[in-house]
């Protein structure tokens, strides 16, 4: 922050009137003197400028996927995340591996620094996920018993954890990514020993454990693979249809600066055809599109990547419907934070606040896609 930033920031903020005068030379000079001495005193009453930020000007809700260990041990990445979102979303720690390690044993740990955060700003909670393919603790590996002993597990978990919160999480994505490109049911745990309608199951017991909270199924792929694309729709077809509770939808939206606008509206505007609410649950933008260990971002690459973040929100905006409008959220804070890199062995800047949590013209993006 520079030296006039540091002085209108006191001003709008102290009981103390700051008056700054450039000589020619263009050194600053400062007089300060109490409130009510002159002319020159700040009334307080008066409106005080803010800055822009995305909680106050996005039309639906913005989140951010959180990690509580960043929230408590980094004073920047807390204060970025209060301010400029009014939602979140548990990235790690409300799946099985870390919520529920042994079988006889929860760790509400990290998911209750989350949602404490959350409720001390005035945010709204995602809870993610309930059922996956991954992170499966080595008990659920190594689980031995018949298929009635495989539902009890299966039902008890997805209730204890939707019970565990009720009434304090919004949200819930029940379960995530059950379809491979081709669009047929992805090989899984789930699948071998509890059969192919365990999904409607799981949204079943959800259900049963909380009557009001809302339930996502979701999934990534959407705006490349058309297969994933129409099994969603038709899973949503035909929960709606068999009476299975199921409130949202889900398009993770991890894609990237050459994806392009078309499949991203035409992606959109099918899942919000089905009538469900619509979360843009995981969102980040690759700039490295070929993976390259060594790749630095480009000017040109990081005006690619605040484009491509406009045209998600301006399409979310524009083709979902106010009442389905579930809200945008980052998969993450910052480019230091984000699970990419790590993923891909590779450098990356997927997200609207560089490794420094300063603001990047991706950020800007976001706000461009209100126009």
């Amino acid at each position: 922050m520079s030296s006039i930033e540091t002085m209108k920031s006191r001003l709008y903020s102290d009981p103390i009137s700051v008056v700054v005068r450039l000589s020619k030379g263009g050194l600053v000079s400062l007089l300060l003197c109490a409130v009510g001495c002159g002319s020159t005193a700040v009334d307080p009453a008066a409106p005080q400028p803010v800055a822009v930020t995305l909680r106050d000007k996005m039309p639906f809700p913005i989140g951010a996927a959180l990690n509580p260990n960043l929230l408590t041990g980094n004073a920047t990445y807390r204060q970025l995340a209060s301010q400029e979102f009014n939602s979140i979303t548990a990235e790690n720690y409300l799946k099985m591996g870390n919520v529920h390690p042994a079988q006889d044993r929860y760790d509400w740990t990290g998911s209750d620094v989350l949602l404490n955060f959350a409720e001390q700003n005035k945010q709204r909670m995602h809870g993610h996920t309930l059922i996956w393919h991954q992170s499966l603790p080595t008990w659920v590996t190594n689980f031995q018993g018949d298929s009635l002993a495989w539902e009890a597990m299966f039902k008890s978990h997805i209730q204890t954890v939707v019970s565990h919160y009720k009434d304090r999480l919004a949200s819930f994505d029940v379960v995530n990514e059950v379809f491979v490109d081709d669009g047929t049911l992805r090989p899984s745990i789930w699948l071998t020993h509890l059969g192919p309608d365990y999904v409607a199951r799981a949204f079943t017991y959800a259900r049963q454990a909380n009557p009001t909270v809302k339930l996502f199924y979701n999934e990534y792929g959407h705006e490349y693979s058309p297969k994933r694309l129409a099994a969603t729709v038709a899973l949503a077809t035909d929960f709606k249809r068999r009476g299975i509770p199921i409130d949202g939808l889900g398009l993770q939206m991890h894609t990237n600066i050459g994806q392009t606008d078309a499949n991203i509206q035409n992606a959109i505007q099918q899942v919000a055809a089905t009538g469900l609410l619509i979360h843009i649950s995981e969102l980040d933008v690759r700039v490295n599109q070929a993976k390259a260990a060594n790749y630095v971002l480009t000017a040109a690459d990081s005006q690619a990547q605040r484009q491509k973040f406009a045209a998600i929100v301006r399409a979310y905006r524009t083709l979902v419907p106010k009442a389905q409008q579930h809200g945008i959220t980052t998969w993450n804070l910052s480019d230091g934070d984000s699970w990419i890199p790590s993923n891909c062995s590779c450098q990356d800047f997927p997200l609207p606040f560089d490794k420094q949590y300063a603001k990047k013209p991706a950020y800007d993006g976001i706000l461009d896609g209100l126009n």
